[in-house]
């Protein structure tokens, strides 16, 4: 054989090689990243089915009794802790083809031969068989998720034909982040809320916010205005429920039912007052200990059970479907304090003392596709939160509020960057203020926060009607603390550019912040909320200003 037929016959073999490895999915686990196409190859077929279209049972057995990583075939159609449902593929190959997504699994045992039955309960468009194979209807993505569902990194590669249907359908889990290298470049898929606001809980009554004798705790006879607000997927809180007050029992406590189930929502927090305090004044209920180290993280601290699905606000669990977590009562002994957080509300307006908070849950959050991996339980980018009424000058007015994770910023050196644009169409303002707020339990004062940027700028001339404004600042930790108010945040640069209804009709300006020192006595440690705050000086605003977006990053 000559060189050349030897060179020719190598790189026949080693085509031949790659194109082979290329047709074989990957391994499930490889550099603690899980691949959705390993999880596409299992298979089952149906035992029994119904005879009739609409909603149905079958019943299968599968081919492959296990997915690559052990796991019982059920973690193909729901998640391990059950209601996270997987789509599947019923008949494959036939002509009543058809992709479902389960409403239920059930009754999935092995027989003495080691054979694994399930029964899955579905709405079928076309009738099905004994024989007809059922599989992945998204590629192994969901599946792949199923199996770390405390967090980690899911590859869709180009082998199980993922679409960016199937991606944007998948079920949003906030610890997990998906690399997507089915292109020429790799690109990462985030979670992003939709432009819905989760709804707020129906208002409290005597029965759902039950005083009580027992247990013992630290209430009194006297008057408690109260709310709970629902949390979303990605640990943001809705808007409080409306007001309610009511007296209570000497040396009594504060029995909460969970709220009835809502769109988005996977748990809820509780505010109470102070004694004869009001609604706009109710406090937060903390649900976790402070953390006794730094890096450590809050731990319950038996108000109520906890949901797991979000871990970015200390939720009490309530009734979600599609994540399959169940109701959580919760006891409240102990009277709240006014070094914490208030309630958020969609239509009361702050005052010089009280900053109240402007809630960014979300009813969805889909994945969505971009150029680097996110922070997990961080949301990187919001769309328009809801508007109040307008803006009296020198009156602050929260246009937006996001909630961060605890020990987000309890690292010395950590950087974040925060920008948005706002805007209002009916402003004769001529100073202009974009503040920002560190929003934590044991440092507040009263329904205010703590100061750590302000933005400001003075136009050309008076807006005309349209008022625009975009912002960006970066914030970095100088002191860390497991202390409620040990840590220092130091502003490192920002800017503020704002433009009327046209540049010729109001001018151009933009203005930066004066602040120079690290300011102190934050809590860091806990889960925390940032207030983007509006402030104008002088002039009139007719209407009130929108905060049309705003996004996280973390630079370091």
């Amino acid at each position: 054989m000559t060189l050349t037929k030897r060179i020719l016959a190598v790189l026949a073999l080693t085509l031949l090689c790659a194109t082979f490895a290329q047709a074989q999915s990957p391994l499930a686990k490889v550099g603690g990243k899980v691949y959705a196409s390993a999880y596409a190859n299992w298979k089952a077929t149906i035992q029994q089915a119904p005879t009739a279209t609409g909603a149905g049972t079958i019943i299968v057995t599968p081919g492959i009794p296990s997915n690559p990583d052990g796991s019982q075939v059920i973690a193909a159609f729901v998640s391990p802790g059950g209601g996270i449902y997987t789509p599947i593929i019923v008949g494959q190959g036939s002509t009543n083809q058809e992709t479902v997504t389960p409403t239920a699994v059930s009754n999935c045992n092995s027989s003495g031969s080691g054979t694994a039955t399930c029964s899955i309960t579905a709405t079928f468009a076309n009738t099905h068989g004994p024989g007809d194979v059922v599989v992945s209807g998204d590629a192994g993505i969901q599946e792949a998720m199923n199996s770390i569902p405390n967090g980690g990194v899911v590859v869709v590669d180009q082998l199980a034909g993922a679409t960016d249907a199937m991606l944007t359908a998948t079920i949003v889990n906030p610890k997990i982040v998906i690399e997507d290298t089915r292109g020429y470049a790799e690109q990462w898929w985030n979670p992003q809320g939709g432009a819905t606001a989760i709804a707020a809980p129906a208002v409290l009554t005597a029965v759902t916010a039950l005083p009580s004798a027992t247990p013992v705790g630290a209430f009194g006879t006297g008057t408690y205005y109260m709310c709970v607000a629902y949390v979303d997927i990605m640990g943001q809180e809705g808007a409080c429920s409306p007001t309610f007050s009511q007296a209570g029992l000497a040396t009594g406590s504060f029995i909460f039912t969970a709220p009835a189930a809502s769109t988005g929502a996977v748990g809820y927090t509780i505010y109470i007052s102070l004694t004869s305090g009001t609604y706009q004044l109710a406090y937060k209920v903390p649900l976790v200990t402070q953390p006794t180290a730094i890096g450590a993280y809050p731990v319950a601290n038996g108000v109520c059970t906890l949901t797991t699905v979000e871990t970015v606000t200390p939720a009490c669990s309530m009734a979600n479907t599609v994540y399959g977590t169940t109701a959580a009562t919760a006891t409240v002994s102990a009277i709240t304090v006014n070094t914490s957080p208030i309630d958020p509300q969609v239509t009361t307006v702050s005052t010089t003392s009280v900053y109240t908070p402007n809630a960014g849950g979300r009813s969805s959050y889909i994945y969505v596709p971009g150029s680097h991996i996110g922070t997990p339980g961080l949301v990187a980018a919001s769309l328009p939160f809801t508007i109040s009424a307008a803006d009296a000058t020198t009156v602050p007015s929260v246009i937006g509020t996001s909630n961060l994770f605890p020990g987000l910023m309890n690292k010395v050196g950590r950087i974040i960057e925060v920008c948005g644009k706002a805007t209002t169409t009916a402003s004769t303002a001529t100073t202009v203020s974009i503040q920002f707020q560190w929003d934590a339990f044991g440092q507040n004062t009263a329904g205010k926060g703590v100061q750590i940027g302000n933005l400001g700028v003075i136009p050309a001339t008076a807006f005309a009607t349209t008022m625009v404004g975009t912002f960006c600042e970066d914030f970095q930790t100088t002191v860390a603390s497991a202390s409620a108010t040990g840590g220092s945040i130091q502003v490192m640069g920002g800017y503020l550019n704002t433009s009327g209804v046209a540049i010729t009709a109001a001018g151009l300006a933009a203005g930066s912040d004066p602040t120079i020192a690290a300011v102190g006595s934050l809590n860091l440690a806990e889960d925390a909320r940032l207030n983007v705050i509006y402030l104008h000086q002088n002039g009139t605003d007719g209407t009130a200003v929108t905060l049309q977006d705003l996004t996280f990053k973390v630079l370091n």
